[in-house]
This record gives structure tokens, C-alpha cells and sequence, in this order.
């Protein structure tokens, strides 16, 4: 092989390295030092229920990256036992190896329902029966819609008006998605899955439907209807179901008179100054 050759190929292997040398070392030096130092951060050891009191068993110290510490959690100071930190606090829901930060910590007023309260949301209790809660089976923490059975009361004229949607009573949904606090005084889910039937019920609501709420209990009888876990969807207002529409019987007597399912036999009422003119027309 000529000499020249093998002296081009070999100068030109050398300078390759070289570059290549370079550039690592170019590489290395702008890379930043990466921090794995740790600290230790308290986290619950277990589940933790609404309402339990923290005992030492409940918490324990855990190593964790001091780059990843975020506000509220509980940073290990000297040799700081997990019982000194928060023992005979109360805790929201907890689940095992989650932080304890100050978020899932209640006051330590001991009361329960005031501190789980959410931003801006009212406390409201309402009488109950096994029929209107679901046989029992309504605990703390399960989301329920409030149904409003009640009657209506209207005079003569304005009971042919809507003769063809009701004649006497009425259930409308008035509240959709509330979450509820209590069921009497216990405000921790029970540890057995036997139905516990209350006599009252606390739920979470704002100052308005508060207003609503304790108004309805006036008009007519509540009911609870159970959300499966999970389910947040709203229809919204204007949710109403009549004894007309329910009853069959019903239904007819309303198609013979002319009110329901026909455009037959139709009244008109011209309100004016001096009176109601009734107008008889009939459908085309």
C-alpha cells in the first residue's frame, strides 16, 4: 500500500479522535450538576378514614428527593420522631404512602363537619326515613340527588291551564351531585356493609341551595337517590315527573276531556284590564 496513503488515513483517524474528545469534554462541562440529595417527609403508613384521630402507627418517615418537596408537606427536622409531628390530629381521607400535608389535615377544634367543609359551601340537615335514604344505604362521603314530592295548589282557571301535565301532584329534582356530610352523628363511613338507616342527614351545599333546601322541607317530602361512585354528571333544571304523566289512568281521563295528546277542544284565555276571556277553538 502506498506510504502516503496509510499516512492520510492514519492523520485523519487522529484528528477524528481528537474532535470527538473535544466535543465530550465540551458536553460535560455545560451539563449541570444533578442534585440527589434527600430529605425525609412524613407519609401516612396506611389507609386513613375521614375523621381518624393520627396515632404514631398511622405515619412514618420517608426519604424523598429534595428537589421534589412541595409546599405543605412535612419536612423531618433533626431526629423529630412521626408521633411528635401530628399525633391526635383528625385526617380527611387518606391512602397509604400519600404525604400528609396540611391539606389532609383537619382543624383541631374537633369538629369534623366544619373543618371538611369545602371553600364557600354550608352544612344543611334534613329529616330522613329508610324509604327516602335509599333503605339505609346512604353513608358519609357518597354523592346524592334530592327529589321534591309535593302537591299543587292552584285555583279552578288556572287548574284547566295545566290540566293536561297535572292534576294533583308533582316530583321535581332539585338538587343534582351532593356530597354528603353525616348521617345523624356519625360523620366516618361504618366499618360493616350492613344498611344503617338515619334520621338525618347533613350535606354539603351552597348558601343558595341551603335556602332551596330548607324550603322544600316546607312544600312537600324529600327523597335521596344514590350516585354511583364517580358519576358527576348534571341534567340541569327543569327535571319533573307529574301524576298525569306517570298514571295511565290519568293520561285518559285528560284524552277524553280534550287536554292531553289532541289539539282538540282547546281554551284560550285573553287576559286583560277588566277580566280572563275564556276562547273555545278547536284543532285543525
Amino acid at each position: 500500500m502506498n506510504k502516503n496513503l496509510i499516512v492520510v488515513l492514519a492523520g485523519g483517524f487522529v484528528m477524528a479522535l481528537l474532535v470527538a474528545l473535544i466535543v465530550q469534554f465540551s458536553f460535560s462541562d455545560n451539563e449541570a450538576p444533578v442534585d440527589t440529595s434527600t430529605t425525609e417527609i412524613l407519609v401516612a403508613s396506611r389507609n386513613i378514614p375521614l375523621g381518624n384521630v393520627l396515632t404514631a402507627k398511622d405515619m412514618n418517615w420517608q426519604a424523598w428527593p429534595k428537589t421534589a418537596v412541595f409546599e405543605g408537606v412535612i419536612v423531618r427536622e433533626g431526629d423529630a420522631s412521626a408521633s411528635e409531628a401530628l399525633e391526635g390530629r383528625v385526617a380527611r381521607d387518606v391512602t397509604a404512602g400519600e404525604p400528609l400535608t396540611n391539606n389532609v389535615l383537619l382543624s383541631s377544634d374537633g369538629n369534623i363537619i366544619s373543618s371538611s367543609l369545602e371553600p364557600g359551601m354550608r352544612a344543611i340537615a334534613i329529616s330522613v326515613s329508610a324509604r327516602s335514604m335509599v333503605g339505609g344505604f346512604i353513608n358519609p362521603g357518597d354523592r346524592v340527588d334530592v327529589l321534591l314530592t309535593h302537591q299543587l295548589r292552584v285555583s279552578g282557571e288556572e287548574r284547566d291551564l295545566v290540566s293536561d301535565t297535572v292534576n294533583r301532584y308533582i316530583t321535581e329534582t332539585i338538587l343534582e351531585n351532593v356530597r354528603v356530610l353525616a348521617v345523624d352523628q356519625r360523620a366516618v363511613k361504618a366499618d360493616d356493609s350492613k344498611a344503617q338507616v338515619g334520621r338525618t342527614i347533613t350535606v354539603e351545599v351552597t348558601s343558595e341551595n341551603a335556602e332551596k333546601l330548607a324550603l322544600a322541607t316546607e312544600m312537600g317530602d324529600l327523597s335521596l337517590i344514590l350516585r354511583g361512585v364517580g358519576d358527576e354528571s348534571v341534567q340541569g333544571p327543569g327535571r319533573l315527573t307529574t301524576d298525569v304523566r306517570t298514571s295511565e289512568i290519568l293520561k285518559e281521563i285528560s284524552r277524553r276531556e280534550g287536554n292531553f295528546g289532541s289539539s282538540e277542544n282547546r281554551t284560550i284565555r285573553v287576559y286583560t284590564g277588566d277580566g280572563v276571556e275564556t276562547i273555545k277553538v278547536k284543532g285543525r
